[in-house]
């Protein structure tokens, strides 16, 4: 907390010197993150669970969370293996669950266990306001130890690790994570969640984080259709060196057999793709991941003088995306 400076004396003669730091004692403040650190950890613990599935390799366990409450639970795609033999433990209770969809892109999973009553779920925060410097926390289950609770902060917002474009926009936490935490809830100091740790970095002193809002994405999907629906424009693009109206980002070609195709046009200066305004090529990352296949966005473009906004109703890729986990990189943005 900032002291406020002396008002006493006209400004001029008086000048206000630089604002001080109020000091704190160290035992304050160590007391303080403990106590908030501590409500945030027992507040979610009723709605993490541990994760284990069994495959041909042997058991895999992870950790995962209620997203609502009747049982659907978000975790990691690695975690629930081919998704034949899935179970879930809470204290000393244990339901079998059942898949209901695997996101390549994300990482995630989605499964659900019945007969588990009304579930205790997490709300859902505003992970666009986590910044670096945030302060989080993770819930999950490391290695085969009781849930624990780790705090760190956010380091950043990454659109790509070691060379490698992310499907969207990852948080960077420094937080230490182990084997096990794969697919815990990142919640803010409110208690909400704003993310899903998907990874660590390699050194297992930070991790990334997929924002709530990715992960909602794919389970809105999951509700409305019973898959997950990411949408296909048909388009490349390209990185222009100048903008125009703001944005670098140029249609470079268009599929003529692509959703795109009755609309734009080689050229044309994509602006803004629903409430995503697009200044480079990587804004177009965050774009295309929220596009679902059959649900018309609106897309704002520059074409010549003039700027019209238009509508784009995605398709299903024609190809079968197998178990690509990475996007392709920003001179291919939202093409095959």
């Amino acid at each position: 907390m900032l002291a406020g400076a002396a008002l006493a004396g006209p400004a001029a003669a008086n000048p206000p010197g630089p604002p001080q730091l109020l000091e704190v004692d160290d035992s304050t403040m160590a007391h303080a993150i403990e106590t908030t650190v501590s409500e945030v950890f027992e507040s979610a613990v009723p709605s993490v669970v541990r994760v284990e599935s069994d495959d041909e390799l042997g058991k895999i366990s992870g950790t995962g969370f209620f997203a609502d409450s009747t049982g659907t639970i978000y975790t990691l795609a690695s975690v629930v293996g081919d998704g034949l033999s899935v179970s879930v433990t809470r204290g000393d209770q244990r339901w079998p669950a059942k898949l209901l969809a695997k996101d390549p892109r994300s990482g995630i999973a989605l499964i659900k266990v019945d007969g588990a009553g009304a579930t205790p779920f997490l709300e859902k925060g505003e992970c666009g306001e986590v910044k670096a410097s945030s302060p989080l926390v993770v819930v999950g289950f490391p290695f085969d130890h009781d849930v624990s609770p780790s705090f760190g902060i956010a380091g950043g917002l990454d659109r790509k690790s070691q060379g490698k474009f992310f499907t969207t926009t990852h948080i960077r936490a420094n937080i230490p994570v182990q084997r096990g935490q794969g697919g815990s809830p990142v919640l803010n100091l409110d208690g909400q969640v704003v993310g899903v740790l998907v990874s660590g970095l390699e050194s297992g002193a930070g991790c990334f984080v997929l924002p709530i809002r990715a992960a909602e994405k794919v389970r809105q999907d999951v509700v409305r259709f019973g898959d997950v629906r990411h949408g296909w424009a048909g388009v490349t693009v390209h990185e222009m060196p100048m903008a125009v109206q703001g944005s670098h980002l140029m249609i470079d070609r268009v599929d003529p057999s692509g959703p795109a195709s009755s609309q734009f046009r080689s050229g044309d200066v994509v602006l803004q793709v629903g409430d995503i305004a697009i200044h480079d090529p990587e804004d177009a990352l965050d774009a295309s991941f929220f596009l679902t296949a059959g649900e018309p966005v609106a897309v704002r473009i520059a074409r010549g003088e003039e700027v019209l906004d238009l509508q784009l109703t995605p398709a299903e890729h024609p190809l079968d995306r197998g178990n690509e986990l990475q996007a392709l990189g920003p001179g291919s943005l939202m093409a095959p």
